[in-house]
């Protein structure tokens, strides 16, 4: 198939920006601000059936077979047909849960776990909620503030950003409701950021007090986008990037992935993987890709604006009869997606403190033709600033692109250009750290929760120990960027 690996793309997205969530319960306190609302990122392994079972599960042995197969293709000891009946099959088995039928409904009966009241109904769940991510930042919500003026928004992610803002209108309108406040804060995190503009741009700001986006998706994300346009490419250098940092740049692995290097094993694997990917496209697109991602309009939520009409005639062409509501939904998404400045640049003129926070120096998923973009180990960190401008990993910004830029909007290590981004004045920039890195108890939780509760607009300058690039450390301490 041309691009058959976008089926095997789709299944490490599923698993890679998987975050585990779960955190703490806290006495009441003497707290008289706005009740906080987290909304968090995208959560595959949160989909499950009505008996608790997790609807996506992928085992080892379930994939051994495909690369055993496609390593005997590769020697012409079976035929390379063979190989594609086995990923097709395997993905399948693996996606179909996910996906939704014509119309855009899911098909299998599987949902997400909710908690439409404050922590303070949920205390089995809060003592046992975790440090890092969006259960960390629940966590110290719950310290800070109390239970009882803390709200969790999970969500099925596969619905349309319409349908997830009138959900989590309605979640504000329950924080307001208890607290007897006429305004929420937000920490959107990944996803969430996408989540928190549709509801702005549904329901308007006039109950957002202050908008923090953590690694926020509010632009979509280039995986994405590629994926949904058969832009599937293994790149040897961009793989052994990956490998190196999944693996703590240890001193051995390095040695251990030279010699193989230099045996030419890896030239080897991104022949093959390529040489599939070269085959027909439309036997993966008619199995796997337009059932399982291509009626998932949340999926599409997260297409960035440049690659969307040429995904949906990459997924849909010759087949738009059979998808009438569906497509019509998808319209409504794509005048959504298009519309994301202007609904951030009208929320901060309606008063909305709004800050966003870019973590970046981490490579991405390699499997797709821009993962040598600047990340966070998840996101594109170009997308997660609003467009600041990034050198390629492992690069510095050329002339061109610091050409006439005030040395205050470049980084020291001259990898971003922060003068292009939407809001440069409040965009921050974190060397080093994950994605979604505000943990409990660490100093990054510290910096998010001081734009939150800043009672002015945060801006670059205003928290002299937090400067517009700075640099975490494994711990997620935060120290300027020298």
């Amino acid at each position: 198939m041309k691009k058959v690996l976008s089926v095997l793309l789709a299944v490490v997205m599923v698993f890679s920006v998987s975050i585990p969530a779960f955190a703490t319960q806290a006495e009441s306190n003497d707290y008289d601000g706005p009740p906080v609302i987290i909304v968090r990122g995208i959560d595959f392994a949160g989909l499950t059936y009505e008996d608790g079972s997790k609807a996506l599960n992928v085992q080892l042995d379930t994939l051994f077979p495909v690369i055993t197969k496609a390593l005997f293709a590769r020697m012409n000891v079976i035929s390379r047909d063979t190989v594609i009946d086995a990923v097709m099959d395997v993905a399948y088995e693996i996606l179909s849960p996910l996906a939704c039928d014509n119309e855009g409904n899911t098909v299998e009966p599987v949902s997400m776990v909710q908690y439409p009241e404050s922590m303070a109904s949920y205390p089995e769940f809060t003592e046992a909620l975790t440090d890092g991510a969006e259960p960390g930042i629940v966590k110290t919500a719950i310290e800070r503030y109390g239970a009882e003026n803390t709200y969790f928004f999970t969500y099925d992610w596969r619905k349309t950003p319409e349908q997830l803002a009138a959900e989590l209108s309605s979640f504000v309108e329950t924080a307001k409701r208890d607290s007897g406040k006429d305004k929420v804060n937000i920490i959107c995190a990944s996803m969430g950021g996408m989540v928190t503009t549709a509801y702005m741009h549904y329901h308007g700001t006039d109950s957002i007090n202050s908008a923090v986006y953590l690694s926020g998706a509010q632009n979509g994300t280039y995986v994405c986008g590629d994926a949904l346009n058969g832009r599937i490419v293994f790149e040897k250098g961009v793989l052994l990037d990956f490998i190196n940092e999944a693996t703590g740049n240890n001193l051995f692995m390095k040695l251990f992935l030279g010699i193989f290097d230099g045996l030419g094993v890896f030239n080897y694997i991104t022949s093959i993987a390529n040489d599939l990917v070269q085959d027909s496209f439309d036997e993966a697109n008619d199995k796997v890709l337009r059932n399982c991602f291509g009626t998932l309009c949340g999926f599409w939520a997260l297409c960035p604006d440049d690659d969307f009409e040429s995904g949906v005639e990459t997924i849909f062409a010759g087949h738009e009869e059979e998808y009438p509501v569906l497509l019509e939904k998808i319209e409504e998404t794509k005048q959504f997606v298009f519309s994301t400045e202007e609904t951030l640049v009208k929320a901060k003129e309606n008063g909305v403190k709004i800050s966003f926070v870019s973590n970046y120096n981490s490579n991405l998923i390699p499997v797709y033709e821009r993962a040598n973009v600047n990340g966070d180990g998840v996101l594109e960190a170009e997308l997660t600033s609003n467009f600041a401008t990034f050198a390629p990993m492992n690069e510095i910004l050329s002339a061109n692109d610091t050409v006439g830029v005030h040395n205050r909007y470049l980084s020291s290590d001259r990898v971003v250009n922060a003068k292009t981004a939407l809001f440069p004045e409040n965009t921050w920039f974190v060397k080093d750290a994950p994605h979604v890195a505000a943990d409990y108890g660490t100093d990054f939780s510290d910096f998010t929760f001081a734009l939150l509760e800043s009672d002015a607009q945060p801006y670059v300058g205003m928290f002299p120990e937090y400067p517009r690039f700075m640099i975490a450390d494994e711990s997620l301490s935060l120290s300027p960027l020298e």
